[in-house]
């Protein structure tokens, strides 16, 4: 018998944000930001166990008001801009060792992709062992104009290819199919997580197509988010 591996989620919500200030506390559709990540990750039939690290008390009660929430205050060092979402990690992992807690994949949810479908966890938990990677991003395709191949950076005053190539690739069928990160989901191994590492070398693209893309950085998205919030979007 196949034994199901074991799968702690990890929500990380600061309190603060320079881009759209106390978002994760801030109400979108009548319901504070970080609600929506909770829910779906309570809702999933996958995960074992869901944890919220945060430096906010306020963050903090409102998380584990969720009976299947178990919430950590981080140390403040751990609650800058610049903080490594690693270390971030490390620090709840160290949580779990000491509570006796083992996990075979760490799944990171950030609250600011509030529409992260009920489904779209265990598609990409499923997706990723059927694939046997050791890690798993969801992406989104990039649209041809923006590919990487048609994109320039400058070198000493003039445009070079990003991708090293002499050449462009001067039709639009003969470009590659590139994708970006969207931020919904990410699923590592625990033995990758404990090397450091987010992402194994064995790293899985999951193509979301199962909510809109929306990754809450600025005001202009959080707009966006809520646009999409008062035409009803469902989970």
């Amino acid at each position: 018998m196949e034994v199901k591996p074991r799968i702690l989620a990890i929500i990380p919500a600061r309190a603060g944000s320079k881009g759209v200030p106390g978002k994760n506390m801030r109400m979108l559709a009548g319901k504070p930001l970080i609600h929506y990540t909770i829910v779906s990750a309570c809702e999933s039939g996958m995960l074992d166990t869901v944890f919220l690290s945060t430096d906010c008390e306020k963050i903090l009660s409102f998380g584990t008001s969720y009976p299947e929430v178990q919430g950590l205050l981080r140390p403040k060092e751990l609650a800058h801009d610049d903080t490594p979402m690693m270390d971030v990690i490390t620090n709840m992992i160290h949580y779990s060792d000491k509570l006796g807690l083992s996990f075979d994949y760490v799944c990171l949810l950030q609250p600011t992709t509030p529409f992260r479908t009920k489904h779209l966890i265990d598609k990409t938990i499923t997706y990723l062992i059927e694939q046997q990677g050791d890690s798993l991003v969801t992406v989104r395709k990039i649209p041809d104009k923006y590919n990487p191949h048609w994109a320039y950076e400058n070198q000493h005053d003039y445009l070079k290819l990003v991708t090293g190539d002499k050449e462009i690739i001067s039709r639009r069928q003969e470009l590659p199919d590139t994708w970006h990160r969207d931020g919904q989901v990410y699923i590592t191994h625990m033995d990758v997580i404990r090397a450091g590492h987010l992402y194994g070398e064995k790293l899985v693209g999951f193509l979301n197509e199962d909510s809109p893309d929306v990754n809450i950085d600025s005001m202009q998205d959080w707009l966006l988010a809520e646009t999409i919030a008062k035409n009803g979007f469902q989970s």
